[in-house]
């Protein structure tokens, strides 16, 4: 989402102004489909609220699910007026993890993932004085994205509504409630999003006010619009999912959204990617093989991360190893800033800034303490801004992943008809009508060859997307011809050349940071015996050259995909560097490899599906 311009200067129409314009303690529900200016009406009634309502920035509290809409709306307040970048503007992970850290510092919580996390806040709202002190006087709380909170997180933001004494605005599409998947319970699941709005509806219905904003103003081509009608019914509980399904399938069948098989499609395609382009995929198993083929036929892209996989960029690491002293002084620390960051997205000034919320010492300007930056660092409690991908104007993503994003053009992989399960038919008509409901201007459909994702097939044991030969005969190995690799897959606790294989960390450090890594192909080269540290796996290399190896979870789900019993892959293909991060590991594997008394350093990060190279006949395992 884009907004080159001031938020002040854009004149409101009649249903955006009703929203702005309530008191502080107004209670209101707003439903606001796709492109219509949400977005903008948060900002202008948080800003009338500051300047009309004399509310105090301290006093309001902004939450969203996306962390792609926490950052334009952090931008758009700081564009909007001094009070209004002091607005507390959080995604619901992050401020979960900051009333644990205020109510309960010390507790378990710290090792828990961020559902744990969310849980248990909500537990401690419920049930400690103190931590529902950090709530209760809120003078106003926004809720943006409110049909994506099902499970844990519908139940946080419930208590948050329930202890708070001041009003709140919580704006969200029913239709675009997409996270139903997580819930267990078949009838929950076809309500989604509609369950949240029920209880809001029935806890404050004597004083809640509704309301809507209808107009799209993101589209500029009408044939980009064709979802919208769809919206008003699709947010129904007793909505006919088939039928809507049916009606969006049959416009996006239209031929003038046409774009053919992908052998055909390619140079389209790559045309498209002048302006910003996204290629929706239904499951992330279609995304990385179709990321496999555009980078076979050399069309850049990028493809999107899920929302929680956050990668601390290269030069975080490089903080840690450029000072004598673990105190740098300011001046100090933004020269560094300014060498390491010519070619990142990050300016050196938002470099700083968000280098200080990590530090937590408000009072302390002047210098960065970076042993409390390094235990942020370990307790993943990271602000937004610092793991945002690096820009690409082509983008392949699965359609959850695009949520709350929008293009130019838009071409959704063909989903094909719906199956006869209720559930799965409310599933993919929420989906469908996210990904139509994408585009500013242009619509297409693409066909995907079956070869392309013949045997792909969820491993739910593992959570990864895996692809085998379409028989039943497990026992041959020749018929398991790859697996998915996550962000987790390559070894954190040790520096790279300490375990595994045997190089210099200094060498391979220096390596990953001055080599341009981003999507270059990788290979995983088996290890044969255990070293001496007992682990066995596979060595990453680039270019003949190893920068990683993997990680006991990745060993794990390869034994549990290819069986216990069974040789191993000679070597894994077909993989790519998402990226190179900054990650936390062993402070004492640091201290006696002479890095510094951190513990922090940098990994690659790999993507894709990655292909089984089997030993031929006769090798030994």
């Amino acid at each position: 989402m884009t907004n080159t311009g001031s938020t002040a200067d854009v004149i409101l129409s009649d249903e955006q102004r009703y929203i702005v314009e309530r008191d502080l303690d107004t209670r209101m529900l707003v439903t606001a489909g796709a492109g219509t200016g949400k977005t903008l009406s948060l900002v202008r009634r948080l800003a009338f609220l500051l300047e009309e309502e004399a509310a105090s920035a301290a006093d309001i509290l902004v939450l969203s699910y996306s962390r792609a809409a926490v950052r334009e709306v952090r931008e758009r307040l700081s564009r909007a007026g001094s009070s209004g970048r002091h607005v507390d503007v959080r995604t619901f992970d992050s401020y979960a993890t900051w009333i644990l850290s205020e109510a309960d510092p010390d507790g378990s919580w710290q090792t828990a993932g961020y559902d744990g996390r969310i849980r248990a806040a909500t537990h401690l709202l419920r049930t400690d004085e103190n931590a529902a002190g950090l709530v209760e006087d809120l003078q106003h709380v926004v809720v943006d994205e409110v049909q994506d909170l099902v499970g844990d997180r519908a139940e946080f933001v419930k208590v948050i509504l329930d202890l708070g004494e001041g009003g709140f605005t919580l704006l969200g599409d029913p239709a675009q409630g997409i996270y139903g998947f997580l819930l267990v319970d078949s009838a929950e699941r076809i309500r989604g999003a509609a369950a949240l709005y029920a209880w809001v509806r029935d806890r404050f219905h004597e004083d809640l006010i509704e309301s809507t904003l209808s107009h799209n103003r993101r589209v500029r081509d009408n044939r980009a619009e064709v979802a919208r009608p769809f919206g008003a019914a699709l947010g129904r509980v007793d909505a006919d999912f088939a039928a809507i399904q049916r009606d969006l399938r049959t416009c996006l069948l239209d031929p003038d959204c046409h774009l053919g098989a992908l052998d055909d499609a390619l140079p389209v395609i790559a045309d498209l990617a002048a302006a910003p382009t996204a290629v929706l995929c239904r499951t992330n198993g279609q995304a990385l093989r179709l990321s496999e083929y555009l980078h076979e036929h050399s069309v850049g892209h990028r493809l999107q991360r899920s929302g929680l996989d956050r990668a601390v960029p290269v030069w975080v690491a490089g903080l840690f190893t450029a000072f004598g002293t673990t105190r740098p002084a300011k001046d100090a620390v933004v020269s560094y800033l300014e060498s390491v960051l010519r070619d990142e997205t990050t300016d050196l000034q938002q470099a700083w800034t968000l280098l200080k919320r990590m530090n937590g010492n408000r009072d302390n300007r002047n210098s960065l303490d970076l042993g409390t930056v390094a235990s942020r660092l370990a307790q993943r409690r990271i602000p937004d801004e610092l793991v945002t991908q690096n820009p690409s104007s082509l983008v392949v993503s699965t359609i959850h992943r695009a949520k709350g994003l929008e293009f130019d053009n838009v071409i959704v992989v063909d989903p094909g008809e719906a199956s006869d399960d209720p559930v799965e038919q409310a599933e993919e008509a929420r989906l469908l009508y996210v990904a139509m409901s994408r585009p500013r201007d242009l619509l297409l459909r693409l066909e995907l060859p079956p070869d392309l994702t013949r045997g792909l097939r969820k491993n739910s044991e593992i959570d990864r997307w895996v692809k085998r030969h379409p028989g039943r005969q497990r026992q041959f190995l020749s018929r398991r011809y790859g697996m998915e690799i996550l962000s987790e897959d390559v070894h954190a606790d040790d520096p790279a050349g300490t375990v595994g294989f045997t190089e210099s960390p200094h060498t391979v450090q220096q390596y990953l940071a001055s080599q341009s890594l981003t999507a270059a192909p990788v290979t995983l080269i088996r290890i044969n015996e255990e070293d001496g540290n007992g682990h066995r796996g596979y060595v990453v290399e680039h270019e003949g050259v190893a920068v990683g190896i993997t990680s006991e979870s990745f060993t794990w789900a390869l034994r549990k995909e290819i069986g216990w019993n069974h040789e191993w892959p000679e070597r894994i293909e077909n993989l790519r560097v998402d990226c190179v991060e900054t990650v936390v590991g062993s402070e004492a594997a640091a201290l006696n490899n002479g890095m510094g008394p951190f513990g922090i350093w940098l990994r690659p990060r790999l993507v894709g599906m990655g292909r089984f190279a089997w030993p031929k006949k006769g090798q030994p395992a």
